[in-house]
């Protein structure tokens, strides 16, 4: 009973990996079956090209470059405390926010916080008070650390292929049909800016108006739907919206067509580029390696 929220990757709508094929509309050829290295779950919303992701904690393994570099520049930097062993209940290998009846039904439309997300939040807030010198020395460090620890390039590249397969399968004729009973099923709900399903194009859930209803602010007050604070009322309220709205996903099969559309967009991808893939699996085994000795000699988590 699970429905991705919106991928948390900025670069995916805007790289182009070169020499990778995209996906196809049609499903898998039977003649030639991918090796796919995961197996169906839709809770978690596991895909095939999870497989060929770089754990995202792992990427911290370029702080442990960063400090001295800043260091040797005389500058008093230090690293982010973030326990790497930790991470939000609610988020996907891929780096998704997972939506589904348990995850509404206890968190909202939010999901489970990040362990991490005061460590990462003051680390961003003193930085904002550098010197234009201390930044500049900074983003020299995080690139020459990104040629060490590629694991932003490697994510990219798969991330670029997910993307293809994720906005093939919203659209879908199966999905979409699931989508106009969704749309019937939230009508108890009053809201008049409904969408035309819960992942559409031009906006899907919650919008704007659901959004106001349990922040009691407009939407663009908020942090992408996301309020500062909350009264309990108010959170309470998010949760009955949330869970109504998982609830209609679930009963109307949206959640199960999406899935599985994008399961077999996946599969074809993972077809079409396997030779590719197959290279970068060996260099994110590589870097995996590199990375946990790394991060486990530098004392993270």
């Amino acid at each position: 009973m699970s429905v991705p929220r919106p991928l948390v990757h900025p670069a995916v709508a805007v790289l182009v990996a070169a020499g990778l094929t995209g996906c196809s509309a049609s499903g898998p050829d039977a003649a030639h079956e991918p090796s796919v290295l995961v197996e169906k779950n839709r809770l978690m919303w596991v895909m095939p090209l999870d497989a060929y992701m770089v754990a995202e904690q792992l990427d911290t393994a370029v702080d442990v470059f960063i400090e001295p570099c800043m260091q040797e520049r005389g500058f008093a930097y230090r690293r982010p405390p973030v326990d790497v062993t930790k991470r939000s209940e609610t988020v996907s290998v891929s780096g998704r926010n997972l939506f589904n009846v348990e995850v509404a039904r206890q968190w909202g439309y939010g999901g489970a916080p990040d362990p991490n997300a005061d460590v990462l939040r003051a680390d961003a807030a003193e930085s904002v008070h550098w010197s234009a010198e201390q930044t500049d020395r900074y983003e020299d460090c995080l690139g020459r650390a990104r040629e060490q620890f590629p694991a932003q390039r490697i994510n990219n590249v798969v991330t670029s292929l997910s993307f293809s397969a994720w906005s093939g399968a919203k659209n879908a004729p199966e999905v979409l049909d699931a989508a106009e009973r969704w749309v019937q099923c939230m009508q108890p709900l009053g809201f008049s800016d409904l969408p035309d399903g819960p992942n559409a194009d031009g906006g899907g859930t919650p919008t704007p108006a659901m959004t106001e209803a349990y922040t009691g602010v407009p939407y663009n007050a908020t942090f992408d739907g996301a309020a500062p604070e909350q009264t309990a009322e108010q959170k309470a309220e998010e949760i009955r919206i949330a869970t109504f709205d998982a609830e209609c996903q679930e009963s109307t099969g949206y959640a199960q067509a999406l899935y599985d559309a994008e399961w077999d967009r996946q599969v074809s991808v993972v077809r079409e580029n396997e030779d590719t893939l197959t290279r970068l699996l060996d260099e994110k085994a590589a870097y995996e390696e590199k990375a946990d000795r790394v991060l486990r000699e530098a004392g993270s988590g």
